[in-house]
């Protein structure tokens, strides 16, 4: 029985020109408009030349669409990230949606990502549109789908990673609460938690990180025993498996 590896070839085209252009944000459009310029050429080439090579071409074909379109899609969400970015090093005000889960950094605050709907100089939010992560200490209400409004100092990300800007805030408020199945799931983990930390230590809190994703209660001792060991990926795991791909 043999393998069909047609497909390999567009895979691995599209990480690798994902890959680049993640890092190199500035070549997504020359990517895109080579890939789509070589495709022309190869289909116009295809269509005065034997049969025998158009399975060859086709493929051909299919891989540079498929890179061009990675890359596009790259190349449209830059303007709105280096807007974001370019906020870095300052002291910002910024409205989005929680688009993660919570977890406890190694700083005590909890961390999450936030689909971003406007940022500015406090006061003077303008709208936008990208991915940051805001360290906030421990708070009320900022779950999956709520609407937060945070101020404080932010910091440029590198190329590559997910969050254009990182917020750590100094204040921070919950201006519409998770809605519908969100705020459901979010009353079901509050609660979860809070009967599973009623179990002996130092095992409870580390429950709702196995099941729910929730690390907010894992002992600083625990959480630093895990990563020793090299077990962290068990809660980080359970997290994106239950919230979707989240924090």
């Amino acid at each position: 029985m043999t393998r069909d590896l047609r497909l390999l070839p567009v895979a691995v085209a599209a990480w690798g020109v994902a890959l680049v252009c993640v890092f190199v944000p500035g070549a997504a459009a020359w990517v895109a408009g080579g890939c789509l310029a070589a495709a022309g050429i190869i289909g116009a080439a295809l269509a005065i030349r034997r049969r025998a090579v158009a399975t060859i071409g086709g493929l051909v074909i299919v891989v540079l669409a498929t890179a061009a379109a990675v890359a596009f899609t790259v190349f449209a969400q830059s303007a709105d990230r280096d807007a974001v970015h370019a906020w870095g090093g300052r002291a910002v005000e910024a409205v989005g949606e929680v688009s993660s889960s919570a977890s406890v950094g190694r700083d005590g605050r909890l961390w999450m990502d936030v689909q971003l709907s406007g940022i500015g100089a406090p006061g003077a939010v303008a709208p936008a549109a990208g991915p940051v992560r805001i360290g906030i200490e421990e708070s009320e209400g900022f779950v999956l789908g709520a609407q937060v409004r945070v101020t404080g100092e932010s910091a440029a990300t590198d190329p590559g990673e997910r969050a254009a800007l990182v917020v750590f805030v100094t204040a921070g408020t919950v201006e519409r609460s998770a809605p519908g199945v969100f705020g459901f799931a979010a009353d079901l983990r509050r609660s979860f938690v809070e009967r599973a930390t009623r179990l002996p230590e130092p095992g409870a809190g580390l429950l709702p990180g196995l099941a729910v994703g929730d690390t907010t209660a894992v002992p600083a001792a625990v959480d630093a025993d895990m990563r020793t060991s090299g077990l962290s990926h068990l809660t980080a795991v359970s997290g994106d498996t239950v919230i979707w791909k989240g924090g």
